[in-house]
């Protein structure tokens, strides 16, 4: 019997989605899926282009199970050497996922300031990665938008009621 639950339990969270809404203003500029299951989609706003943009929302999905503290923990590592005086918050586990914050004052690449708000989701046998990110240092404002757009996404599972997930 506990092996027919774990098989049903398993079927049922293999239908798991996340359902993020487009932001207002914005615009899908690129978007990508692999076979293995893995995607990005990455939205500006209107106007802008992934080359010449000032704000960025990305999702990606990486088709494995990993933990999402570690990700998010190597990730703003990983700013932190391409980016010299980058700074990350701690990364912290909440019920939507987890969080961090990663200031480049001067990205390389651009010699612009950039700044990522991102949440990692973890799904059944996936993560979702979610960021918006700035071409500049944001204002308060800024960074309270970011993080209400970020709460906007809802991990839906097999008969889930939430508004978002029908």
């Amino acid at each position: 019997m506990h092996a027919l639950a774990l098989i049903a339990l398993v079927t049922l969270q293999a239908d798991d989605t996340l359902a993020w809404p487009m932001a207002e203003g914005f615009t899908t500029a690129f978007h990508e899926e692999s076979p293995n299951g893995s995607a990005i989609e990455e939205r500006v706003a209107k106007g802008e282009t992934v080359e010449a943009w000032t704000r960025m929302i990305t999702r990606i999905t990486f088709p494995a199970p990993v933990d999402p503290m570690l990700f998010s923990t190597r990730m703003a590592e990983r700013w932190q050497q391409a980016c010299p005086g980058a700074v990350a918050s701690p990364a912290s586990r909440g019920p939507r996922g987890v969080d961090v914050r990663i200031d480049c004052p001067r990205n390389p690449t651009t010699g612009q300031a950039e700044t990522m708000f991102q949440r990692v989701v973890p799904a059944s046998g996936k993560l979702y990665i979610l960021q918006v990110a700035f071409r500049s240092v944001p204002t308060d404002v800024q960074a309270s938008w970011a993080k209400a757009e970020l709460d906007r996404a809802t991990l839906c599972r097999a008969g889930a009621v939430e508004t978002a997930c029908r």
